[in-house]
This record gives C-alpha cells, sequence and structure tokens, in this order.
C-alpha cells in the first residue's frame, strides 16, 4: 500500500479510487451507485466500455455451475449453513474450502474443477452469503465463523479423516479463528491449513492508496455508517439493483488486478449483490474493528501455505507477510500481476500451490 500512483503501471485505477472510496466504503450497500456522481456518467460509461473490450481469457467459463452433494449444516445458534460435498466416497482425506466477504463457495469454480480427485473437497456458503441462511442480525461478527466452519467440518467429514483448510480472504480469517479455538485439532485433524489473500488483523489501517486525511476520516465514520447500513438493510435491499454497473467499475479496480477478466469480474459483482446487506456491513464491520484477528501461533502444528498477490487492495500482501513470519515453517507465495480475487485471477498457479500442499501431506503421498 501507499505506492504512488505515477510508479503505479495502472495509476488510472488508482486515481478512481480515490475519487471513489468513500463509495466503495459502503459498495454493494446501494451507496455504489454514487460512483456515477463522482466521476461523472459518461466517464462511468467509458471505463465500463474499455472493462468490457479488454481481452478475456475466461469469456464463456460457467462459473457458478459446478455441483456437488447437498448437506444442510446446522450451526451451533441454528442457522442454517449450506455446504456441498465433491467425492463423497474419499475418506482418505477432506479439503474443507471457505470462501471470503461477499462470496461463496462458487468463488472457487477453477479449484474446484482442477481439484477433483484429490479428496474429499467441501464447500460451503458462509453464513448471509450464497445458499446460507442468514441468522441473527448480530451473529455477523468473526468470532462466530470458527463454530460455524466447526459445524461445517463435523457434517461433512468423516471421523478419523485429515482435514486440509483452505480460506481465501475472511475465509482465511475463520480459519485462524478456528484454529485459536480449538487448538487441540490443529496438527492432529487439521493437518494443513492454505491461507489465500487473508489478514491476522490491522484491517481498519488499509487505505486503498488514499490521501492520509481522507484515509482517517473513512476509518473513523466507516463502523458508525455500516452499523446504521445492518440496521436499515431491509430498506436498501428494495433499491440494491440500482448502480449494478458502477458496482461492477468497484468490483474491477478493487478486487482484480490490472487486468481481470471481465467474465470473472462480472461474476464476482453478482456474488456481492447476492450477498445480504446485513452480512456485509456487519462483517465488514467486525473485519475492521478487530485489530488483532489472530496471533497465528495455533497453526504451528499443521503445515501451512500462505498465498498473497502482488496488487491486493483489500488484504495487501504485507498481511500475508506478517501471517507467514508468525507461522514457523509456512510456505509463502506472492502472485504477481494478480489482485484480491487471485484464485480467479491466476487459477493456475493458486491452484498448483494448493497441488504441491496436498501432495506434501504423508496422507497423499
Amino acid at each position: 500500500m501507499g505506492r504512488a500512483a505515477e510508479s503505479n503501471p495502472a495509476a488510472p485505477r488508482g486515481r478512481a479510487l480515490r475519487g471513489a472510496l468513500a463509495v466503495t466504503a459502503l459498495g454493494a450497500a446501494g451507496a455504489c451507485a454514487g460512483l456515477a456522481g463522482l466521476t461523472g456518467l459518461a466517464v462511468q460509461r467509458r471505463a465500463l466500455r474499455r472493462l468490457q473490450l479488454r481481452p478475456d481469457p475466461f469469456a464463456g467459463e460457467p462459473f457458478g455451475s459446478l455441483r456437488g452433494r447437498p448437506v444442510s449444516v446446522r450451526a451451533d445458534d441454528g442457522t442454517r449453513l449450506h455446504a456441498e460435498i465433491d467425492g463423497t466416497d474419499r475418506t482418505d482425506l477432506a479439503v474443507v474450502f471457505c470462501h471470503g466477504w461477499t462470496l461463496t463457495q462458487d468463488s472457487w469454480h477453477f479449484q474446484r474443477k482442477a481439484l477433483r480427485g484429490h479428496g474429499r473437497l467441501v464447500f460451503w456458503d458462509q453464513r448471509g452469503h450464497g445458499r446460507s441462511d442468514g441468522g441473527a442480525r448480530d451473529g455477523y461478527a468473526l468470532h462466530r465463523l470458527a463454530a460455524d466452519l466447526a459445524a461445517v467440518i463435523d457434517a461433512t467429514v468423516p471421523t478419523g479423516t485429515p482435514v486440509v483448510l483452505v480460506g481465501h480472504s475472511m475465509g482465511g480469517m475463520t480459519i485462524l479463528r478456528f484454529a485459536d479455538e480449538y487448538p487441540d485439532l490443529i496438527g492432529d485433524k487439521i493437518v494443513a491449513t492454505g491461507l489465500v489473500c487473508s489478514s491476522s488483523g490491522g484491517l481498519g489501517e488499509i487505505t486503498f492508496g488514499a490521501p492520509a486525511l481522507l484515509a482517517r476520516t473513512t476509518r473513523r465514520v466507516l463502523p458508525h455508517a455500516l452499523g446504521a447500513l445492518g440496521v436499515g438493510s431491509a430498506a436498501a435491499e428494495k433499491v440494491r439493483h440500482l448502480g449494478r454497473e458502477a458496482a461492477t467499475l468497484l468490483e474491477d479496480m478493487i478486487a482484480f488486478g490490472p487486468d481481470g477478466s471481465p467474465a470473472a469480474v462480472a461474476f464476482a459483482e453478482q456474488m456481492m449483490v447476492e450477498t445480504r446487506l446485513e452480512a456485509l456491513a456487519g462483517f465488514l464491520r467486525s473485519m475492521i474493528t478487530t485489530e488483532l484477528i489472530s496471533d497465528c501461533a495455533s497453526l504451528a502444528g499443521a503445515r501451512n501455505l500462505v498465498i498473497g498477490a502482488e496488487h491486493d487492495l483489500l488484504t495487501p500482501a504485507e498481511h500475508s507477510l506478517k501471517i507467514a513470519s508468525c507461522v514457523p515453517d509456512a510456505r509463502l507465495e506472492i502472485v504477481p500481476a494478480a489482485g484480491h480475487m487471485v484464485m480467479m485471477e491466476r487459477p493456475d498457479l493458486v491452484t498448483d500451490h494448493l497441488q504441491k500442499l496436498l501432495t506434501s501431506l504423508p496422507s497423499t503421498g
């Protein structure tokens, strides 16, 4: 973070980010339509046209089409969570994938396709996301996610089967909190983890490259705005379909690197828009107000892979470096020319790193 726009090959994107930071903070909350007012409707349309004309290696990719055997999971507070299993006959190894904020299990599309046959693959939607129910409004906090993951593991993984946990962004934070809450399972039942573009804390200090004054103001105002948004989510949902073009541009600028696939950007925006507003606001508020998510010490008993991305604006590569520095023997990989959605931008690289992790485990030879 903090790179000067003039030294960044994506400088126009950086300038647009500065103008849209306040909107981005509430992005997908119905306020994203304000981007047009900040930059001008004509500018917005030109930007969208440039995005649509960008070379697209994943044009026609059937995002969201891969399905497994559905499993309904009850969290300890009664919330229904949706999970799916690929490879239900496998009991030698289970890989449980945890998606990020405003996404769904389908964000692992490429890895799901490539890793079939590598064990029992479990995908689930975090509460308030995808096919999972929302639960209580006050339940959208990081401390809830560890218990949700525990419930998913209990419902989808046979007793005695070793488990690898893979998480992206908030999904990685879910794993970190799980390790802190259930340390006796790490190194025993949980044999390895893969943390992709995640963070152990300090997300309230993220600036998106904005000037210091604007960043400080945003940090002061945003938690209160998100609280109000969560309370008023029912009314906001009614106008949420407005500003979809602006939301797509914000998704491209914030979540993807300089040359993100237009098809992948559109699918990420679709997942974001379909996330319940109370979940969007509640989890974001929890992430940016939790100074220390985990000290990562509980991961020491497992084999760990940490993946960061060069152009990640949401959980900058420095956050991956910090996690790796706190975990003995963790393998760190920084993917070049990619943003926060690295598993959809550079899927072959991410999948290759995960395959190496899986094949390094004694149970997989």
